[in-house]
């Protein structure tokens, strides 16, 4: 019965797909109502698959030359970024499942200006071992998984070094705790690296920034445009004795900040932050991103 459901949904697009002619909005369209499949899918089992379809149609799409001019925040609940170059956008969106984890997906579209052509990568989620995700180097086929809200111009390299990007994500990692995290994104014409040495913490040898605490807390992690820094709520254990369990940690209204100081991230204690009456931090993904 479910695969009958999928089949009569998706055989008049997939007929509609097929065809050559079809302009880039009506393939957002399609893309509309196979988003839409996913939110309303009842099962991880059915979820999973409305969202595989999901993704196959969004592949076609980001493959149509027209595609990289064309907005897609008409599909519900996902995020469309771009970098303040240009140079490329993300697309990215998380899948929660019924044990209150979540899968993440991400697209990366890009101009190569030597093949004269777009291209893409799709992430791929492979690595989910959190003892060991902030020391380690990721590319686009073991992506550890995060919904990005913010993509920073990064001046971390050498001269001459183009497409690296600092980038702020959200990671609802499980019913006990989430995430934050400060990474580095380098894109090159054969793929995407996650994460290098440029952060100078009390953790040494990191290659990205993470901050873990209590799943139902309210934690900000936010880009000060004017300082160029990266501001964050300092965490604290509920209670003496859970000192180390970051999954009961929680924020207090004190701040530290990683600032860019010759060429390196470097962790500033007890900042003083003055925000903006009309200025909001960022807390939980947006609820249009909540597919459930």
């Amino acid at each position: 019965m479910i695969r009958l459901l999928f089949i009569a949904l998706l055989f008049p697009l997939c007929l509609f797909a097929k065809d050559k002619e079809v302009n880039i909005d009506a393939k957002v369209k399609q893309l509309v109502e196979l988003r839409q499949a996913t939110i309303n899918a009842a099962t991880d089992e059915l979820r999973i698959a409305a969202d595989n379809e999901f993704r196959k149609f969004l592949r076609d799409a980001l493959n149509d030359p027209e595609s990289f001019k064309k907005d897609f925040d008409t599909i519900p609940q996902i995020a469309d970024l771009r970098s303040g170059d240009g140079y490329f956008r993300m697309i990215n969106w998380n899948l929660p499942l019924d044990d209150q984890t979540h899968k993440y997906r991400c697209f990366i579209q890009f101009y190569d200006k030597k093949e004269k052509e777009y291209k893409i990568f799709e992430l791929k989620q492979g690595y989910r071992d959190l003892e060991g995700e902030v020391r380690k180097v990721f590319s686009e086929k073991d992506w550890y998984g995060a919904l990005y809200y913010k993509i920073i111009p990064s001046k971390t390299r050498k001269r001459g070094t183009k497409n690296t990007y600092m980038v702020l994500g959200w990671d609802g990692h499980d019913e006990f705790s989430t995430l934050k995290v400060v990474d580095v994104m380098t894109i090159t014409t054969k793929g995407v690296r996650f994460g290098a040495d440029i952060f100078e913490t009390e953790d040494r040898n990191i290659k990205r920034f993470i901050l873990e605490y209590k799943s139902d807390a309210s934690v900000s992690l936010t880009y000060d445009e004017n300082k160029k820094r990266i501001i964050f709520n300092q965490l604290v254990p509920m209670e003496p004795d859970l000192e180390g369990m970051r999954e009961f940690y929680i924020p207090v209204m004190q701040f530290d900040a990683l600032e860019l100081k010759k060429r390196k991230w470097r962790l500033v204690k007890d900042i003083n932050v003055k925000m903006k009456s009309n200025e909001q931090p960022y807390n939980n993904p947006p609820d249009e991103q909540q597919i459930r």
